[in-house]
């Protein structure tokens, strides 16, 4: 029986592996027209406590290759204890076009509500205040609202300064997001609009009816809300943001938990969406292959915990029974071609292959983001440890989920 269920997990993976593959050809760049236009552009910025990181967020903002006259930012100083209003303070009396607004501490979207409220801005976007864009940020990503029915477009994530084991794996996870992101635009099922930058018509969003002040995932709840209305979601992968990530165990955890709730919440949410021909291949693909990748990655590690402590358990038997079993394990350790041939071909064949496919697309995420893959520790570390972690964090937000917790941001 376990061995049909590794099959299927396989052939799955293989499938997932050469269609996304596939969508890879379908996006087209060309597509995208040049701006014409300078449209005015309203850039919130939610601040929490965020002295250490909030000039070079502002000083990012002031240095876009964009007319200075159509950019509005406002800075929401959501309840802060430390210098955040003070920096604000003295950049917004150099800068007419910086609006700060105090108020208490109600979370992230409340913030943002409270800046759409005042906004000026065909264009709305949300940027963090721990983030930095590039020079041509706006005049990239605003092309691709020649589009009616686009009423959002995101712009590719990057960590920024990745130093310890933490940070470096969430850069990896980070440029294959990217990638992935794009292959769903190609196919019209993208629906995240992370808060690291993202731009939206500000009419559309005010008609949907603004962030969900109750919602863990305000980024991913609005997304969801704008696909069940209908509206289109781009990415602009050249439009690079840096930010920074949690860079402990613990924050990591939290964050993460947090966010898998927010899938889960959300995904109930409008499960209505789910095998709807009115939302076509997102309806009868994206979303059920949503639920399908988190399934099949904790009966896949359920496996491989399985099967290695077993061989392990199998081992400290055989070396406590058999006398010089550990010389002699050492001795007639098997060779390469060994391993291979004890190998069930017609399971682990679509294993490798699948493996393979999932190689490339980690090479090919790297090559389109214009990342070297750096420090092969990191890399290996990445492939192995990396799914133990996620798994971890989904088991965190399962049973947070079934708890019954309190949601909170």
């Amino acid at each position: 029986m376990l061995q049909y269920i590794i099959w299927i997990l396989a052939f799955i993976s293989l499938y997932l592996a050469i269609v996304w593959l596939n969508f890879l050809y379908l996006y087209d760049p060309k597509k995208k027209q040049k701006l014409k236009n300078y449209p005015t552009v309203t850039i919130a910025i939610p601040a929490f406590n965020e002295e250490k990181t909030i000039s070079k967020t502002l000083k990012s903002v002031l240095n876009l290759s964009y007319p200075k006259n159509k950019i509005e930012i406002i800075v929401v100083n959501d309840g802060s204890t430390d210098k955040t209003v003070e920096i604000v303070e003295k950049f917004s009396k150099k800068r007419k076009n910086i609006k700060l607004i105090n108020q208490k501490n109600k979370g992230k979207a409340a913030a943002l509500n409270a800046a759409l409220k005042i906004a000026l801005g065909e264009f709305f976007a949300c940027l963090d205040a721990d983030s930095t864009i590039i020079k041509r940020s706006l005049t990239l990503m605003l092309p691709h609202f020649s589009q009616p029915k686009t009423a959002s477009v995101i712009s590719g994530l990057k960590v920024n300064n990745a130093k310890n084991i933490y940070e470096k794996l969430q850069r990896f996870e980070y440029i294959l997001a990217i990638l992935m992101r794009k292959l769903k635009a190609s196919i019209n099922t993208l629906a995240m609009t992370p808060g690291v930058l993202s731009i939206y018509r500000t009419k559309i969003l005010k008609k949907v009816g603004k962030f969900d002040k109750k919602n863990m995932t305000e980024d991913f709840e609005i997304a969801m809300r704008l696909k069940y209305h209908g509206y289109d979601i781009k990415i602009e992968p050249k439009s690079f943001t840096y930010t920074n990530v949690p860079n402990t165990f613990s924050s990591f955890l939290r964050q993460r938990t947090r966010w898998f709730r927010g899938f889960i919440y959300n995904h109930l949410k409008y499960k209505d969406m789910f095998f709807n021909k009115r939302y076509g291949i997102l309806g009868y693909f994206q979303l059920p292959l949503n639920i399908l990748g988190v399934v099949s990655l904790l009966i896949s590690m359920a496996i491989i915990t399985f099967f290695v402590i077993s061989k392990v358990t199998e081992f400290f038997i055989r070396l406590f029974k058999i006398e010089g079993y550990l010389t002699t394990y050492i001795i007639k350790f098997p060779s390469f071609k060994e391993i291979i041939l004890s190998h069930n071909t017609k399971i682990m064949l679509p294993i490798y292959i699948a493996s393979l496919s999932g190689i490339y697309l980690f090479y090919l995420a790297h090559k389109q983001s214009k990342e070297k893959i750096k420090n092969p520790v990191s890399v290996l570390t990445y492939f192995i440890l990396y799914p133990y972690l996620v798994l971890f964090h989904w088991i965190s937000a399962i049973s947070q989920e079934l708890l019954k917790l309190k949601r909170k941001w």
